[in-house]
């Protein structure tokens, strides 16, 4: 049964069972946007945008939370901030915020329950939290063109790098004199702030996690931040609490091992030699592995899942494992077959990518190929050829 087939079935049950999220579809309503400051709205969508969130084909929809609803069931901070106040700082330690070129993302009401963007950031400065910023840490920002103007406005050498542009004007032009067309302030974190959002980093490593569900408990136990914020008070031990029940539900603990994953520098031709002698010999150790699990049931969606997992950690040799039973089990999802060969072609491993690519093709649907299979093989073999 389909999603929006389990959703209308839903509508001939007792009421009393459904979920307190799902509510009638009420299409006409909308919140409010009367508090939001006028030069603040061109940053929204139109208000009727902000509504209930509706399952097409049904006549049901997912009630949104408001944010002063949600503090009454979830726990503060050690310093008194709730979910999306955190998540809030962590938008504006990226330097975007306030009014965002691309204006606010509907999830700061559809998840979080913020209606009102500009005057929650508002009350996180007057809290100690949030501070503006100074005009030349918006230097960066700009074209080549724009430092070069910005210089011959104050009468100063536009010669050098981009670098020596934000370098000069830094230098010679205060931050009272110094003019930025089109210069809109942006917030950045106190210490205070910095210290809130290091502390609580479960709240933007869960809104961006791979394997976040719904708060729907309809279609099985959920996955969500407030979960998680349910759990504990002092979020300091937050790795631990969240990597133990990512080992329990999927198998790999990623927040963990997101903590301790370096950014390495590309590797030289030595290395990815030896690297690729440790795949091939760890796969040949898993060789009866791969063999014994593609006998079991499944159609290799969870190996997949899994694999993706250990990919987006670094752990390749594992990943592998995990994509290459779900081949043996002829899962037709075309991204097996890419994320596999994308693996391989990062160790050199040619002749096994061919290899994947060609079980993609003949077990993927026709309909549902994507064109990059056959690009990739069409290099690949060039690959091949230019080694021999």
């Amino acid at each position: 049964m389909g999603l929006f087939d389990f959703l209308k079935s839903k509508n001939n049950t007792n009421s009393s069972k459904r979920s307190p999220h799902l509510v009638r579809n009420s299409p006409d309503s909308y919140v409010d946007s009367g508090s939001i400051s006028i030069d603040e709205r061109p940053f929204y969508q139109p208000d009727s945008y902000y509504t209930f969130f509706s399952y097409p084909g049904t006549d049901m929809a997912v009630r949104v939370i408001p944010f002063e609803e949600r503090k009454q069931t979830t726990y503060p901070s050690a310093r008194g901030l709730y979910v999306a106040e955190i998540m809030l700082l962590e938008y504006c330690n990226k330097g975007k915020y306030p009014k965002p070129n691309t204006g606010y993302p509907g999830f700061w009401w559809f998840k979080y329950g913020i209606r009102d963007v500009g005057h929650a950031m508002e009350s996180l400065e007057q809290r100690g939290f949030l501070k503006w910023s100074s005009k030349t840490k918006s230097l960066k920002g700009l074209t080549i063109d724009e430092l070069k103007q910005i210089l011959l406005n104050a009468g100063l050498p536009i010669t050098g790098k981009k670098a020596d542009l934000i370098s000069r004007i830094s230098t010679e032009i205060s931050e009272q004199n110094l003019i930025i067309p089109n210069y809109v302030p942006k917030y950045e974190l106190t210490d205070l702030g910095k210290l809130e959002l290091e502390e609580n980093g479960y709240i933007p490593y869960m809104h961006n996690h791979s394997r976040l569900t719904t708060e729907d408990s309809i279609f099985g136990e959920t996955f969500t931040v407030w979960d998680i914020n349910r759990l504990f008070r002092n979020a300091k031990n937050w790795r631990q609490v969240v990597g133990e029940i990512e080992r329990k539900r999927f198998g790999v603990d990623m927040a963990n091992s997101v903590a301790t994953k370096a950014k390495k520098p590309a590797p030289k031709k030595g290395d990815v030699i030896e690297e690729r002698k440790k795949i091939r010999d760890y796969l040949t150790f898993k060789q009866d592995e791969i063999s014994n699990r593609i006998k079991t049931k499944g159609d290799g969606f969870d190996e997949q899942s899994k694999g993706l997992l250990y990919k987006s950690i670094g752990k390749d040799k594992e990943a592998l494992v995990e994509f290459f039973v779900a081949i043996g089990k002829k899962y037709y999802a075309p991204a097996l077959y890419l994320n596999t060969a994308i693996l391989l072609r990062k160790y050199k491993m040619y002749e096994e990518e061919l290899s994947v690519i060609e079980d993609g093709l003949k077990n993927v649907p026709y309909n549902n190929r994507e064109n990059e299979l056959a690009e990739r093989k069409e290099k690949v073999i060039k690959l091949i050829n230019k080694k021999l």
